[in-house]
Order: structure tokens, then sequence, then C-alpha cells
């Protein structure tokens, strides 16, 4: 296989990885939905070991680029502008298009998440203030421990 077609399935790679973490997402979406305290500690690790993955995948795809004689920085983007028409330059364009979807839809299933677990952790505190019991504070969802961070590596969402 050439250094290109390592480089392509490399970036495809990555993409099969994100479909797999927006699969975790929904679960844990419908998790925190219907309260299942054990279904979300479940996806929540699931989700950071296919994270893992995924900046290793990166990592192999960073690698493979720099091979190709681009700068580690460069973005999938500005590869595609640097290479000829042809085959090889539609597959990364159609990879790309599907990471850039995939990363959207992934980090809006975040972000909804996130908001449900918030409006969980308000209420259970409510919910405790109300019966006398002193806040929690803990937790996998605790406030202290909800900050608004962008997902995955500053690399991958950067990389395109």
């Amino acid at each position: 296989m050439s250094a290109m077609q390592d480089y392509l399935q490399a970036v495809e790679d990555c993409a099969q990885q994100c479909v797999k973490m927006l699969e975790v997402e929904s679960e844990k979406r419908r998790a925190l939905m219907d309260n299942k305290g054990k279904a979300i500690e479940e996806a929540v690790k699931m989700q950071q070991a296919a994270l893992m993955k995924l900046e290793t995948l990166e990592a192999r795809r960073i690698q493979l680029q720099t091979a190709l004689g681009f700068d580690e920085n460069c973005t999938v983007s500005e590869i595609l502008d640097r290479l000829p028409e042809g085959a090889d330059r539609e597959r990364l364009r159609e990879l790309a298009q599907k990471l850039k979807e995939c990363a959207t839809e992934l980090r809006e299933q975040n972000r909804q998440s996130l908001e449900l677990a918030k409006l969980d952790m308000r209420l259970i505190e409510s919910l405790r203030g109300k019966a006398g019991l002193p806040e929690t504070g803990a937790g996998l969802y605790a406030p202290s421990k909800m900050q608004d961070r962008p997902m995955g590596s500053s690399k991958f969402n950067s990389s395109f």
C-alpha cells in the first residue's frame, strides 16, 4: 500500500471511530433522559475508551501526514488544497466531509447531554435542599466537574 493509501486509511479509521463515539454519546443521552445511573457510568467509561482510541488513531494519521511531507499542524482541508486532482483527492474530500459532519453531530449531542446532566443535577440539589439534606457536590456530573470543555483532543478538533 502506498503512503497516500495508508494516510487515507488512517483518516477513514478516524471517521469510523467518530461514528462509534456518536453511538456511545446517543446511549449516554438516552441513559441521562431515563435517569439510569449505572448506564450513564457505563456510557461514560465507553466514551473515555473511545476517545483514547480516537487519540491513538489521530496520532497515527498525523504520523502518516508528516511522512507524506505535510506539517503535523496542517489540517485535512489544507492537505486537500495541496493535492492534485484525482481519486486520492476525491476520497480524502469524502472522508473529510464525513468527519466534519460526524464531529459536528457529536459536539451537538455532547452539548445536549451536558445540558441534561446539568438539569438533573439542579433538580437533585433542589430536592435535597427541600428535604433538608446537604448538597452532595460529588459524583460524575457534580456541578464542579461539569465544565464546558471541547470534546476530544485539541488536535482532533482543529484537524478539519
